[in-house]
């Protein structure tokens, strides 16, 4: 508690949380058309796994410090049989994920593009690929500038022909950020939410404004579809901010993500039933039908918090040697739920309802069936219900909320720089539910 009598006090009244959200292609072509889009997108149907995260750990987001000597990695993997030439460039965008007024040159030390590295070909895999990786920042590109970050591929030095898109962060540490997970005030959903307490210090740093010259953004399980902003300060004493509990943090806790192993298709492993020869070649895994849990009482169970780990036991290490396999799922339900669309979702989806991870409803054996090609590894993933006209799934109809369930969180704090004209992302901090 902070005494009244110590700070200077400026009640405000709390806004309603807005959220910078993506569409969701769950109800569109996915594939077209080929307008930017400052977002995880893949614009080539033949591109496939679209991994991107720090040097040397997978599970990692795509996130770097101004400065730093580790790179990001993107790689894809595409089914065409020819390599292409294909090149890329960085975006810089404000805090809302639109491009901000810098030139090129104002926030990338070097080339403005470059050439993305011939692809290797794929090895013992029954399913052909050529697989394209590029390290960035390199010798040939450097950020100069924190913010938000789009990467574009596109072909043939043509930035309107787009192979895909893809978010990245770089942040100074400059804003000091406290923060922590406690029960809601609400008492009817302490059991199901998680709350967000905060505040933020920025000694050094000019803010003219902290109410719009400030901005907060935090994701859940590095989920950008449901990106929660419009946060507001309860009280400012001199450069810090007290948020005391904001209604934009109260997140549902949801439930701990159900897993399956698929990254050695010789024997039945974790969730998997059986594995066979597909009608197209390919070994397909028939998994477990997955239990209802939308009324059950929390368990705990390790997870990756939906995350992605591209994995082949036998050649440890070697993305070129993961198979692509096709994955049966099944969730059994009493009746099919109306007023939207049930998809399987995860890291493995991109985080987003795409349309080949959409269910079907069988009416006969009473359950939400999804037969689906996938990179082997291991996946995390939950059933996500998308209502009609909507853009956020809902992770908690399907699968319940527990105030328990441990997740991950990213606070990120961007700072109006008016001599540059843009949003830096000045502060930035990692908090888990249970270690803080």
């Amino acid at each position: 508690m902070h005494g009244a009598g110590n700070w200077t006090l400026l009640l405000l009244t709390l806004t309603a949380c807005t959220s910078s959200q993506p569409a969701v292609s769950g109800s569109e072509e996915y594939y077209s058309p080929k307008e930017p889009r400052f977002e995880d997108h893949v614009y080539n149907p033949t591109v496939h796994t679209v991994q991107f995260f720090k040097k040397g750990f997978e599970l990692s987001p795509a996130i770097i410090e101004l400065g730093s000597p580790d790179p990001l990695v993107l790689r894809f993997d595409d089914f065409s049989p020819d390599a292409e030439n294909l090149f890329y460039t960085v975006v810089h965008c404000n805090a809302d994920w639109q491009p901000s007024d810098l030139a090129p040159s104002q926030y990338l030390n070097g080339m403005p593009s470059d050439f993305i590295p011939s692809p290797r070909q794929s090895f013992n895999t029954l399913r052909h690929f050529l697989q394209y990786e590029v390290e960035f920042p390199n010798d040939m590109m450097q950020p100069t500038v924190a913010g938000n970050y789009i990467m574009k591929v596109y072909r043939d030095n043509d930035p309107g022909d787009l192979v895909l898109t893809h978010r990245f962060l770089v942040f100074e540490n400059r804003v000091q950020i406290q923060a922590g997970i406690v029960p809601t005030r609400d008492i009817e959903r302490r059991d199901a939410d998680q709350q967000l307490d905060l505040t933020l210090s920025y000694p050094g740093i000019s803010v003219p404004d902290p109410f719009s010259d400030l901005k907060v953004a935090v994701l859940q399980n590095m989920r950008w579809d449901d990106v929660r902003t419009g946060f507001r300060p309860k009280f400012i004493r001199d450069s810090e901010l007290i948020y005391d509990q904001p209604k934009e943090g109260v997140f549902p806790g949801g439930n701990e993500w159900r897993g399956a192993d698929l990254k050695n298709t010789r024997y039945s492993t974790l969730r998997v039933n059986r594995f066979i020869t597909s009608p197209e070649g390919l070994d397909e895994a028939i998994l477990l039908p997955d239990e209802k849990r939308e009324f059950k009482v929390y368990l705990d169970q390790p997870d990756i918090n939906g995350k992605y780990l591209v994995r082949n036991d036998l050649v440890q290490g070697d993305p070129l040697s993961a198979d692509y396999i096709y994955v049966d799922f099944t969730l059994p339900r009493s009746m099919e739920q109306t007023g939207g669309d049930v998809y399987v979702y995860g890291g493995v989806s991109d985080f987003q309802c795409r349309k080949e991870f959409r269910c079907t409803w069988d009416a006969e054996r009473k359950a939400y069936t999804l037969r689906v090609l996938v990179k082997q590894g291991y996946i995390d993933y939950a059933y996500a219900f998308l209502p009609t006209g909507t853009t956020v799934p809902d992770l908690t109809l399907l699968e319940g909320s527990h105030f328990q369930t441990e997740n991950d969180y990213l606070i990120l704090v961007y700072v109006r720089d008016y001599q540059l004209r843009c949003d830096r992302l000045l502060g930035l901090r990692f908090l888990n539910s249970r270690k803080g």
